[in-house]
């Protein structure tokens, strides 16, 4: 109840509401007046309180909202799917998302890392990160700060491998017909099979000789079509099924006949590409690697790293840097054929003592 002290006629309130202590004056000499007043300052700390109990969500619903309002539209939506799935079963699904500490990411870092690869580790870290910001700049939740970046494990460098055009020859051949068009498109395009799988005819443009790509963390790019490519895709048959129609690549049904879309991660698609490389001899190569395949190739033929950074839609040249190696060998042939120390022509020098004295 609202009370006066000795000093002053206007009437005081000391309240408590949900732990926290409110103390003030209501401004009025009146004590109706002031019991209206202390009356509002309870509610309305009741409601901020109800406010931040209702901002505190748990991870399930946080990883939730996220894909729900971000990524459930991207070609990379059953990856994050999946991901959200690994961190809910590790962290708990009912962990209060403020609540979270290093301590519990360096956990969480130590138990996955014992079942999968590093990379896979810091693609689940840079999934809660993303979803955790976008928790706090859309839903108001006061997110602790968290340093993802210090949790990250070191990964393994990824290797290059190139498609030799023999192995390209036998891949073809062992290839199932209705799979050699979105098999050649990623040879094109580089794209990763996410974003082959998603493509829509509504993001072909040819009468501007363009593309648009969905990429992966809902950033898209415009890729030129070529002549080559305008043929290719010109030629493409289309579905007839309602819920495939929309797509540029499918398979066929072989129960039905009709051609249906196809799934970026597992089914018919990848086990028939897995079967294809036995069968052709091909060892020791991923889906994946018709990406590598395309930057090696277009650098290559470009020596142009900038280029091929832009064409595989990377945000740093940084990243392209791993098919430096191209560029490496074109400068080692051209050496081998000049020499510096004469008019142009290799001089064959005898060998003198051994490289390891």
């Amino acid at each position: 109840m609202p009370f006066r002290t000795g000093k002053s006629k206007v009437y005081q309130y000391d309240i408590i509401v949900k732990g926290h202590r409110l103390r003030g004056s209501t401004g009025t000499d009146d004590f109706e007046k002031a019991k209206a007043v202390e009356a509002d300052v309870r509610a309305e700390a009741k409601g901020a309180a109800q406010k931040q109990i209702n901002a505190d969500y748990s991870l399930s619903e946080a990883l939730g909202t996220y894909f729900r309002d971000v990524s459930q539209h991207q070609p990379s939506a059953a990856t994050t799917a999946s991901q959200s799935k690994s961190l809910i079963a590790a962290m708990g699904g009912k962990t209060r998302i403020t609540s979270l500490s290093n301590p519990d990411i360096l956990a969480f870092v130590a138990k996955k890392r014992a079942k999968v690869s590093n990379a896979t580790v810091n693609r689940q870290l840079q999934l809660l990160g993303r979803a955790l910001r976008h928790m706090g700049k859309f839903y108001s939740v006061q997110i602790p700060e968290l340093d993802f970046r210090a949790a990250q494990t070191k990964e393994a460098k990824e290797r290059i491998r190139e498609l030799s055009q023999d192995e390209q020859v036998r891949l073809f051949e062992h290839l199932p017909l209705d799979l050699h068009a979105p098999v050649k498109f990623c040879l094109m395009t580089g794209v990763r099979i996410a974003t082959m799988t998603g493509l829509l005819w509504s993001d072909i443009h040819l009468d501007r000789r363009e593309i648009e790509f969905r990429l992966k963390g809902g950033e898209t790019m415009t890729f030129p079509i070529s002549r080559e490519m305008a043929a290719f895709l010109s030629a493409l048959p289309k579905s007839n099924v309602i819920s495939a129609r929309r797509h540029v690549f499918t398979r066929i049904n072989k129960n039905n006949l009709e051609r249906i879309q196809i799934v970026a991660k597992g089914g018919v698609f990848n086990t028939q590409f897995r079967e294809s490389l036995a069968k052709a001899g091909i060892e020791d190569f991923r889906f994946h690697d018709l990406r590598h395949t395309f930057a090696t190739r277009m650098l290559r033929q470009t020596r142009d790293l900038k280029l091929v950074s832009k064409l595989l839609g990377h945000k740093s040249i940084e990243t392209t840097s791993r098919y430096a190696h191209v560029l490496v060998d074109d400068m080692r042939s051209a050496l081998d054929g000049f020499s510096p120390l004469s008019d142009g022509v290799p001089q064959s020098f005898p060998q003198t003592s051994k490289l390891s004295d």
